[in-house]
């Protein structure tokens, strides 16, 4: 979350399938080092800007997370090595806070954290339900 991540494709297709999830693309991957391979199951809207690339092909992929009102969003930055012009999806917005009771950053953490177990489930959990209940049970942890 929040941090680049360099990748070279391996192939010049991804495996194209479905699943009781819907349709998923699945990418070979070298990672920025060039040392390990990756099975990258990219998201519709990373696959958008992948699917045209060639092998061998290098691109830095962020995933990003922001919150609108009650909302947690993800989106996708894709920057392609050599494109002429850096192919972003989104621009993060600068969230500052409003207190300094601690909260903000203990929900920062939590919507951070919900949105990374998410992830680590394939999207079986609500990222709003999981950091609410992450949230509540750290300021009861916290004395707040």
């Amino acid at each position: 979350m929040n941090q680049p991540t360099r990748i070279e494709l391996l192939f010049d297709e991804p495996v194209v399938g479905e699943s009781k999830f819907g349709a998923y693309y699945l990418y070979a991957v070298r990672n920025g080092d060039g040392a390990t391979e990756y099975s990258f199951f990219a998201p519709d809207e990373v696959h958008e800007k992948l699917k045209d690339l060639k092998k061998g092909t290098k691109a830095v992929v962020t995933k990003l997370a922001e919150q609108k009102g009650t909302k947690i969003l993800t989106k996708y930055d894709v920057q392609v090595e050599g494109a002429k012009q850096p192919l972003k999806l989104h621009q993060p917005s600068t969230i500052v806070p409003q207190t300094s009771d601690g909260f903000y950053e203990m929900m920062l953490q939590s919507c951070k954290d919900a949105v990374r177990i998410q992830t680590d489930l394939g999207g079986l959990m609500d990222p709003k339900s999981l950091a609410v209940t992450l949230f509540i049970a750290r300021s009861k942890v916290s004395g707040g």
